[in-house]
């Protein structure tokens, strides 16, 4: 309602009152809603403003592409942040928007989204965290954020997401204190160890690796991705040696090595899982025989986690493996169609039709992880393209399944049968990452060390990373390194 007196012409509009002219109400709601969203946007990268508890850095470039994916990120988070007095959380992060799940926050996409919110919002990142360790994730995949309940069935990438959610929370707060806090009974240091060690109880088989279980525990559109998952096994690595180095920290010298010896000997058993020469990766199962799979989720996960352990022939067979059988210009396949289970599904989150939010993301770290930055700023350029409708979905179709946009991005995938694929998801956050740690470069330690190795190749020379918060001090990335800000 608005209290417009017949006026045409009038778009100066406050909402309140009786409307006698509906055209200027719909110019002043639409301005109210642009100036909403604009305080928005100003408070994502203002210092102590009164909407965040943190703030993201701002992005200075030349590069429309780069800026572009970017800014994406940011209103990833921003589209799906809810606050209300129904809800028992009060302000929370949803994932998928506007059809599925509305009220429903999943672990894999929120830990897909774990650095940019460690950055904008530490505070609620933090309690979510604290809310899923007092819940069953063993049980369930997430929460309802009106009532608190757990929702659906156990996702394997659970230990995973609980590790690298706290991982980035602390390395960005420096909020070390918290990990001698008490939730729900129990500190949370020892709740990080239970998830590190966890792959021991899935070792069921007695393989040396954690056995996830079936398709609806992991890719749900995939399935000859089952049981002994490369991916999910070197993720198990990765859990290892960020809570060693934790506890290494804290004096508990012994139980760190340990940890290490482990994450060792399970590497060396995860690269027993390759295919020599196709750049692809076995899953094991229980009788001991194996599929191959030619899938995103390991070429992207087993890179940007033990990454460094790879042989230079077995990093170079998998890019060539992606940039023939998943890259497409402007966004990419989950699944090669080369793969025998093309046929089980067409959802294109996860097969051949297309891919989900992150995936993209997660394999432009791990081009730039495998040496190959100049592949994966080349294909930014086309990434950037897809951005132009809106929010990233939770999935959008290969260009070789369906037609592009008119602008040429790859088209959203529907939330009708059989796509149930919806308009958007929070994960798109994702693409901060490869542009703050791989573009840039930077390397921010878990105890006060912050410094950045700089891959910019063909990107803009000039371009800055200001503001960016880290342990209290805020630095500027540039194409020099880092230095504390002025």
């Amino acid at each position: 309602m608005c209290d417009v007196k017949s006026q045409p012409g009038n778009d100066a509009v406050r909402v309140k009152g009786n409307c006698e002219f509906p055209l200027a109400c719909i110019r002043g709601a639409a301005a109210e809603v642009r100036d909403e969203w604009n305080a928005q946007l100003k408070a994502a990268f203002t210092p102590g403003n009164d909407r965040f508890s943190g703030y993201l850095p701002t992005l200075v470039t030349e590069d429309e592409s780069v800026r572009r994916l970017y800014h994406s990120a940011v209103m990833s988070a921003l589209f799906f942040r809810r606050t209300t007095p129904h809800s028992v959380y009060g302000t929370t992060y949803v994932t998928l928007a506007p059809r599925y799940w509305e009220t429903t926050t999943f672990l894999w996409d929120i830990s897909l989204s774990a650095m940019l919110l460690a950055l904008l919002d530490p505070l609620i990142l933090k309690r979510m965290i604290e809310t899923w360790m007092q819940l069953d994730v063993y049980q369930h995949f997430g929460t309802e954020y009106l009532t608190g309940a757990g929702i659906g069935p156990w996702y394997s990438v659970n230990d995973f997401a609980m590790c690298r959610m706290a991982r980035e929370y602390i390395r960005w707060t420096g909020d070390h204190a918290w990990l001698d806090s008490q939730v729900g009974g129990q500190k949370v240091i020892d709740r990080l160890v239970t998830y590190a060690d966890h792959w021991h109880v899935l070792d069921t088989n007695k393989h040396g690796l954690a056995d996830y279980g079936g398709v609806s525990n992991l890719l749900e559109a995939v399935s000859s991705y089952v049981h002994e998952v490369a991916g999910l096994n070197a993720a198990n690595v990765y859990n290892l040696r960020f809570v060693a180095e934790l506890l290494e920290h804290r004096g508990q010298a012994q139980q760190a090595q340990t940890m290490r010896a482990d994450a060792d000997a399970l590497t060396k058993r995860v690269i027993e899982l390759y295919v020599p020469g196709k750049g692809i990766w076995h899953c094991r199962l229980p009788d001991g025989s194996v599929n191959e799979v030619r899938h995103c989720y390991d070429f992207g996960t087993v890179l940007v986690t033990i990454g460094d352990s790879l042989s230079k022939q077995i990093k170079t067979e998998m890019v060539k493996f992606f940039r023939e059988e998943l890259q497409t210009p402007v966004w990419m396949r989950a699944l090669s169609t080369r793969d025998l289970d093309v046929t089980f599904s067409i959802r294109p989150d996860h097969q051949w039709t297309g891919a989900y939010t992150a995936w993209p993301a997660l394999a432009l770290g791990a081009l730039y992880k495998a040496g190959e930055g100049a592949v994966a700023f080349d294909w930014i350029k086309g990434l950037a393209k897809t951005t132009m409708q809106g929010p990233i979905a939770q999935a959008h179709f290969a260009e070789t399944a369906v037609t592009p946009e008119a602008g040429g991005g790859a088209r959203k995938a529907p939330s009708d049968q059989p796509y149930i694929n919806d308009w958007a998801c929070v994960s798109g956050c994702a693409y901060l990452e490869p542009i703050l740690e791989s573009i840039f470069g930077v390397q921010a330690g878990l105890f006060g060390k912050i410094d950045a190795k700089p891959d910019f190749g063909a990107f803009d020379s000039r371009a800055e990373l200001r503001g960016l918060r880290y342990q209290g001090k805020e630095y500027v990335a540039t194409a020099k390194g880092m230095k504390k800000s002025n």
